[in-house]
C-alpha cells in the first residue's frame, strides 16, 4: 500500500512541455496536466519554431493556469527543446509530456506517493496506455500494442531491466520520465540525438541513478500518429539505436546481466542482438567508443551527416 500524501506535500515536479506542430493534440495534452490530482509546481511550455496554431491555443489555456509559463523559439530541435525548458524550470523533479500524449489523471499524485513510501528515486516510469490519432484507446491489437506487449514479456521472462529496453523500450517515450534534476544534472542533459535521446538518458539513469518502474499502474497515454518522430527515417534510427546501446555496452557492461552471467543472460543477450539486426555497426561502435572522451562527442560522430549514408546502409535490416 502506498503511502498517501496530503495535498501540497512530497517533492517539487515541474512539467515540461516540448511543443512542435501539435495544434490539435496540446489542448487535450494540457488538460491532462491542469486536471491533475495533485497539481504540478509549475508548467514550462517551449513552442519549438511551430507552423500551425498550437502556441496560441497553449497561451490561452494557460493564461490563467498559476506557474505556468509559454516561451517561443526558432527551430532548434527536440533534445534542445527540452533542455532549455528544463534549464528553465526549478522543481526537485522534472516530468517530461510531449505535445501528444497525456499524463493518466493521478500520475503526479503516483509519483509523489511512490517517492514518499521507498525513497528518493532518480527517475520513475510506469504503464503505459495506447491511443490512435483520434484519441481512442486501443486494446486490441496494432503495431504499437504488440511491440509494447513484446517488450513487457522480455522484461518479465529475464527480470533484466536494463537489458530489456535494449531488446525493445518498453518505458516508451519521454513523457513516461519523472526524473530528478540532480540525474538531469549529472547526465549533461538530453543528448544530441533526433530519436533515441530517450533511450540515452534511460541508459545513463541506470548506470547512473536509481530507477523506480511502476509498470502496473497507467502513468500515461502514448498516442500513435503518422506524425511521430521515429517513423522519419528507420535507417537514421536504428544507427542512433546501434550508438546507444554500444555507449551502453561501453559504461554499463555487466551491470546489464544478473551476477550469475549463467547461461539464461546469455540467451537473453544473443535474443537482443538477433532481434536487433545491427551486429557489425553494433561491433564497430563498441570498438572506437574509447576513442571519444564523452558520449557526447561520440554520438556527434556516430550521427554526423557526412559519414551517415554508409552508417545507414551496414543497419538496414535486410
Amino acid at each position: 500500500m502506498l503511502k498517501f500524501l496530503k495535498k501540497g506535500e512530497g517533492p517539487s515536479i515541474s512539467v515540461v512541455v516540448p511543443l512542435y506542430n501539435h495544434g490539435r493534440y496540446i489542448k487535450s495534452t494540457l488538460e491532462s496536466v491542469i486536471e491533475q490530482t495533485s497539481p504540478a509546481d509549475e508548467i514550462i511550455l517551449i513552442d519549438d519554431g511551430s507552423s500551425d496554431n498550437g502556441f496560441e491555443i497553449a497561451e490561452r489555456l494557460l493564461a490563467k493556469t498559476p506557474r505556468a509559463r509559454t516561451f517561443r523559439q526558432e527551430n532548434a530541435g527536440a533534445y534542445n527543446t527540452i533542455n532549455r525548458a528544463i534549464g528553465i524550470s526549478r522543481s526537485q523533479y522534472i516530468a517530461m509530456l510531449n505535445s501528444d500524449d497525456l499524463f493518466a489523471p493521478k500520475k503526479l499524485e503516483r509519483c509523489r506517493n511512490l517517492i514518499a513510501q521507498r525513497g528518493a528515486a532518480d527517475l520513475i516510469a510506469g504503464g503505459v496506455g495506447i491511443m490512435d490519432d483520434g484519441g481512442v484507446r486501443q486494446r486490441g491489437g496494432g503495431v504499437a500494442v504488440d511491440w509494447l506487449s513484446r517488450s513487457k514479456s522480455f522484461l518479465d521472462r529475464y527480470s533484466l531491466p536494463q537489458l530489456s529496453l535494449v531488446n525493445e523500450n518498453y518505458i516508451a517515450t519521454t513523457s513516461n520520465m519523472v526524473f530528478s534534476r540532480r540525474l538531469w544534472d549529472v547526465a549533461g542533459g538530453f543528448q544530441p540525438l533526433r530519436y533515441c535521446h530517450d533511450l540515452d538518458f534511460l541508459m545513463f539513469a541506470f548506470e547512473s541513478g536509481s530507477v523506480l518502474l511502476d509498470l502496473d499502474e497507467e502513468h500515461i497515454v502514448y498516442r500513435v500518429h503518422q506524425g511521430n518522430t521515429i517513423k522519419e527515417d528507420l535507417s537514421r534510427v536504428r544507427v542512433e539505436i546501434a550508438a546507444v546501446i554500444a555507449n551502453t555496452l561501453h559504461q554499463s557492461g555487466p551491470r546489464l546481466l544478473s551476477p550469475e552471467f549463467s547461461e539464461r543472460d546469455f540467451e537473453a543477450f544473443s535474443t537482443v542482438l538477433r532481434n536487433k539486426q545491427m551486429s557489425d555497426m553494433l561491433c564497430f561502435f563498441q570498438t572506437i567508443r574509447l576513442a571519444f572522451a564523452t558520449r557526447t562527442v561520440f554520438y556527434e560522430y556516430a550521427t554526423d551527416e557526412k559519414r551517415g549514408p554508409a552508417f545507414r546502409q551496414v543497419v538496414s535490416p535486410a
